[in-house]
């Protein structure tokens, strides 16, 4: 009598870490805590699980993540629940649930742990990954936007990593993004034709995500589109202004890049992304922005 054993593997897009990989881990871990307080960051902890409301909120409705990726459930309470696909709302939830900002201090955070999105499986890409990020609150001085950013290259030198470019560019606050908006609908209405299927979408429900696109067959049309830094409002245009001035005082190398404007919903003003040109076609590693709403 035989019995036929099925092998049980990991799950599509997750993978296993082993020795002597995790100890490569544990040292980038380490150099980060290190780099982080000496900044004056500490580490905050947050849960794997959220209220699916908090990332379709905050994310943004139209985005990829929340339309195509997060991994969302229904508990046995009947309550939507999703695997966290980024940290910084949780950050957010977490500093308002537990009324830090009545503290009339700066608070500056990191975190590092595994995210969750049900991206296709390729090459550097999986669907438990991990981050480790940072986070101020608790003001909107340009100058903290430099300082995060230093502190970035210095951890990204500190691991090794040296061929790097930063990508710059402000999207503005909701009044002059607003407004900007209004000019790219008009834009897009004569182009959409010829986007790709997502992007005709997005034409209509959410023009910003248009500049984030990655077709290579939409990039000559999407260049042409009318450019969010020629629309900022003299407060966001200061403050950009600012932000590059800080970052030349610091001698940190920067590209100003008009169509950036990172996949997430938040973001105000400052967002940046670093690339590599070692990593192919796929090559930001590292991103973020400010997040004043």
């Amino acid at each position: 009598m035989s019995k036929k054993v099925e092998l049980i593997r990991s799950v599509k897009g997750t993978r296993d870490l082993l020795p002597p990989e995790t100890r490569l881990w544990q040292e980038v871990e380490d150099v980060a805590r290190r780099v982080f307080a000496a900044y004056n960051f500490q580490e905050i902890r947050i849960p794997v699980l959220e209220q699916t409301a908090l990332f379709a909120r905050s994310v943004g409705a139209d985005t990829d993540i929340v339309m195509k990726e997060m991994y969302t459930f229904r508990d046995r309470g009947d309550e939507s629940l999703t695997l966290r696909p980024e940290a910084t709302a949780s950050v957010v939830r977490a500093y308002i649930e537990h009324g830090l900002f009545n503290e009339g201090r700066i608070h500056k955070l990191y975190y590092l742990g595994p995210m969750f999105r049900r991206e296709r499986p390729q090459k550097g890409r999986y669907r438990q990954f991990y981050q480790i990020g940072a986070e101020v609150l608790g003001s909107d001085h340009p100058a903290i936007d430099a300082e995060v950013l230093e502190m970035l290259v210095v951890l990204l030198e500190r691991v090794g990593v040296r061929k790097f470019a930063l990508l710059l560019n402000s999207v503005g606050c909701g009044k002059c993004r607003r407004e900007y908006v209004t000019v790219l609908h008009r834009a897009l209405e004569d182009a959409k034709a010829a986007l790709c299927g997502d992007c005709q979408r997005r034409a209509e429900t959410n023009p910003l995500r248009v500049l984030d696109c990655k077709v290579e067959a939409d990039q000559p049309v999407i260049e042409r589109l009318p450019r969010i830094l020629e629309h900022l409002c003299s407060e966001c245009r200061q403050h950009f202004d600012c932000v590059i001035s800080e970052l030349n005082q610091r001698g940190i190398t920067h590209r100003v890049t008009p169509r950036l404007v990172r996949g997430l919903d938040y973001y105000t003003r400052t967002t940046f992304e670093m690339t590599s040109e070692v990593l192919g076609a796929q090559n930001a590693f590292l991103g973020g922005g400010r997040y004043d709403g």
